[in-house]
């Protein structure tokens, strides 16, 4: 029987005895509304989309090609970020989950997060579903426009190219203007020759292995870089552990000060070391998922990403320490994202569903275009009003279900903070 509570306990035994404080306040931060317990749940997602609830995706076409998935996508997983290019962009900014399999997969999940983001501004039922049916219908539109063309895959939102929605286009100035100075300033204090990061309750001090491990992954990165920067720019000035997120809390996560261009002024740079896994659809369908793929699982996950956007994060990359791989990249100024219970009217939140949906095309276009073989797999995308009819269906029937979910995981709330008892007990049963 389908249990929601159990679902989670399980995925996160390891995280439990790993540091049971932080996944209590992953608990707490889940627990604040249905869309946070989506966002924090894709396992829970995975794990439904494969064994048929719904039976949805079934309804489509049966033994179509597989491509590269954004997987654990929902709408706050889009932000601002300085690309590579030296401008900012406005794209898809987290692929912790990818993976491959059908493409309805990811659209299916951002439908319903969209639903479930309208309902947590308080807009009604009528307008929700305008919301995601906006998405959906853009999403189809933009994808069979770049298909038929065969280019303009460089599809892309900074602030060089306009998206046309204001929200997003406030969101790429705003980030543009702000100084990295003025970020380091206010992250850090400057005492006795050197900066240190201030704790909080985003940043926290790590114990001693964990802490030589960040600077083992420090180096390991500083040796694959194409372009080596002098010694001096890798002085190390603070090393401590962050918290950020919801879905990926729990899995180690460092952050390391170094000196960059000068301490004393604040040209400091701040680079993070996130521990990769395997995404939680391939644990659930037994795939990729031993010691060969796990250390090879950052570097996939680079690779997804760099391919995806439009431009990525300059210091994107990974490390490895043993058989444990990490994402890398640096943290900076101009990393943001829309405020959706902020907008002002559901109109607005429809304008940024339609430009998520151009960057998820664009993102799907793109590894269709890498799939082998002669079949499409956006086929089914010629039908587009049947297309969006079904996973408009899902996502109202998944949204709900979430609410129903989300409202048994608050219910057992005092349950799952002891989470020592259970994470202890699995531990002895197992």
């Amino acid at each position: 029987m389908r249990d929601p509570v159990a679902e989670f306990q399980a995925y996160n035994c390891a995280f439990a005895r790993r540091n049971p404080e932080l996944l209590r306040l992953k608990v707490e931060r889940m627990a604040a509304s249905p869309f946070a317990f989506f966002r924090g749940t894709f396992h829970l997602f995975a794990r439904d989309i494969l064994e048929g609830v719904f039976a949805t995706l079934a309804q489509g076409l049966h033994g179509a090609a597989e491509v590269d998935l954004v997987g654990d996508l929902h709408a706050e997983n889009y932000g601002t970020f300085r690309g590579a290019d030296g401008i900012v962009h406005y794209d898809i900014n987290d692929f912790d989950e990818t993976t491959q399999g059908r493409f309805d997969v990811d659209v299916n999940r951002q439908a319903a997060s969209l639903l479930l983001a309208a309902r947590e501004r308080g807009d009604s039922l009528t307008d929700a579903v305008l919301t995601a049916l906006a998405f959906l219908t853009r999403y189809t539109e933009t994808v069979k426009r770049l298909l038929k063309k065969g280019r303009n895959l460089d599809l892309d939102v900074s602030e060089k190219t306009s998206s046309g929605a204001r929200p997003v286009d406030q969101l790429v100035r705003t980030a543009a203007a702000n100084k990295r100075s003025a970020f380091i300033e206010k992250l850090t204090k400057f005492e006795d020759g050197r900066r240190q990061v201030l704790r909080s309750l985003h940043y926290f001090n790590l114990p001693d292995d964990e802490r030589e491990q960040a600077l083992r992954l420090l180096e390991d990165y500083r040796r694959r870089l194409q372009e080596p920067s002098p010694p001096e720019y890798f002085q190390v000035e603070d090393v401590c552990g962050r918290v950020s997120g919801i879905g990926s809390m729990g899995r180690l996560r460092y952050v390391v000060l170094i000196a960059g261009k000068g301490s004393a002024d604040g040209r400091n740079r701040l680079l993070e070391f996130k521990e990769a896994r395997p995404s939680a659809y391939d644990l659930h369908r037994g795939r990729d998922t031993d010691a060969g793929a796990l250390a090879v699982r950052a570097e996939r996950v680079i690779a997804v990403q760099r391919a995806s956007q439009a431009s990525s994060n300059s210091r994107l990359g990974f490390a490895l320490d043993g058989g444990q791989s990490f994402q890398a990249r640096e943290l900076g100024p101009r990393e943001a994202r829309v405020d959706l219970k902020g907008l002002p009217s559901t109109a607005a939140l429809q304008e940024v569903g339609r430009v998520q949906a151009d960057i998820l095309a664009r993102t799907h276009a793109r590894a269709a275009a890498r799939v082998v073989g002669v079949a499409n797999p956006l086929a089914e995308l010629g039908d587009g009003e049947a297309f969006c009819e079904r996973t408009l269906a899902f996502a109202l029937a998944y949204a709900d279900l979430a609410r129903q979910d989300w409202g048994r995981f608050v219910g057992r709330r005092a349950e799952i903070d002891r989470c020592e008892e259970w994470a202890g007990q699995e531990k002895d049963e197992g």
